[in-house]
């Protein structure tokens, strides 16, 4: 079979795959009519598949691209397609031979509800995202196929690129602070603003630039509240997609991650800014923010479980221990682990009034120090590849 029959085969294959996925919308899974298709779609990849022992479609930002070639954008189909994948955060579809009906039709059932949860990979047929590599001089990079969450390193991104990062964080510092101070006057708040920052900020990760060119600046003292905010939230983020959540999934996790901190607008200042030693009942006050912070979002509209969940928790210890204490064995929330990797690295990354910032090669030993017993040592060893890839 030559390229150009694989490739109008493709075209066929996304075109019965988003007749079959609009059809159970109309109708159901079960119905004559979604079967015929899903039939359709097994037998044109069973044929592909006797080529070739993989089949891969992916989503290269407007277009959908197999064998290094897009297929054609005049298509309603993969015009079709490609918003399928989008909703559902998938860049990357591979089909491997052997793929047994059913597995295609539980595929084709999952890409159908109109939400973005995500959705989960089989034995064949196996999902991801796209590595970028943005061209260099002298080098030989281009976009192509990745087979992990990868980032472009900072001196790969384009300029425009880390310019329009840089404004996003300065300008979701500001709407942060204004949601804070408003917290800390006791007024109420619309959760729609921490939904959309959290929107934009994925949508950022798009460009799949390392998470350090995105994180905001500290400009005074009084801004370390809110630019480390942000700053846990783009890590977390940025840990919580390279691991394969998506979706809704990743969402809640972006908002857990900029309210994961609320409790501390309870304490008085003159103890979150002490410089020097805390005393036994400073300490003990400081640590009455993780449960007043859940108490908080508890009695807040509109916010997920999760949010309350990681207030509460981003301080408890991988091996039970941390603050608040928890009987019977708890084990935090995997999206709370994540919060606290984030959170501790850009606390020693930072200038505090007590504190100068770290270096890299201290931190990294005091987070890997802590594997198994502060952190999750998966979540350590993840962390630490996603920021040097």
């Amino acid at each position: 079979m030559s390229d150009i029959d694989i490739h109008e085969e493709l075209v066929k294959v996304v075109a019965q795959l988003t007749a079959a996925v609009t059809n159970i919308g109309l109708y159901s899974a079960s119905h004559p009519q979604v079967g015929q298709y899903i039939d359709k779609t097994h037998a044109v990849l069973a044929g592909l598949l006797e080529v070739s022992p993989e089949v891969t479609i992916m989503l290269v930002g407007n277009d959908l691209v197999a064998g290094d070639r897009p297929l054609p954008a005049d298509s309603a189909y993969v015009t079709n397609f490609t918003k399928i994948l989008r909703r559902k955060s998938i860049e990357r579809v591979t089909f491997v031979a052997g793929l047994p009906r059913a597995e295609l039709q539980g595929f084709i059932q999952d890409l159908a509800p109109p939400d973005a949860a995500s959705i989960k990979a089989t034995s064949f047929i196996k999902l991801g995202k796209v590595e970028l590599r943005v061209k260099q001089a002298g080098g030989g990079g281009q976009a192509g196929e990745g087979a992990q969450h990868g980032w472009v390193g900072a001196e790969d991104a384009p300029p425009e690129v880390l310019e329009e990062l840089v404004k996003l964080t300065t300008a979701e510092m500001d709407e942060l602070k204004d949601l804070y101070l408003r917290i800390k006057k006791h007024k109420q708040i619309d959760v729609r603003s921490v939904d959309g920052m959290v929107k934009r900020f994925i949508k950022g990760f798009r460009e799949e630039v390392n998470p350090l060119r995105m994180l905001a600046s500290l400009k005074s003292s009084h801004e370390y509240t809110f630019t480390h905010v942000v700053n846990v939230g783009i890590l977390t983020m940025a840990q919580a997609e390279s691991l394969g959540f998506a979706g809704e999934h990743l969402h809640q996790i972006g908002v857990a991650s900029f309210l994961h901190d609320i409790g501390k607008l309870f304490v008085p200042e003159e103890i979150l800014n002490k410089q020097g030693k805390l005393s036994a009942d400073e300490r003990m006050i400081i640590e009455t923010h993780t449960t007043k912070g859940a108490r908080y979002l508890m009695g807040t509209e509109g916010i997920p479980k999760l949010a309350v969940l990681a207030s509460l928790e981003h301080h408890l210890k991988f091996d039970g221990t941390g603050y608040p204490s928890i009987k019977g064995g708890w084990t935090p929330n995997i999206a709370s682990q994540m919060i606290s990797v984030a959170d501790v690295f850009d606390a020693m990354r930072s200038r505090r009034s007590y504190q100068e910032p770290q270096p890299m090669n201290k931190i990294e030993s005091i987070l890997k120090g802590g594997a198994g017993k502060s952190f999750n040592p998966k979540l350590i060893d993840n962390f630490f590849k996603l920021i040097r890839a």
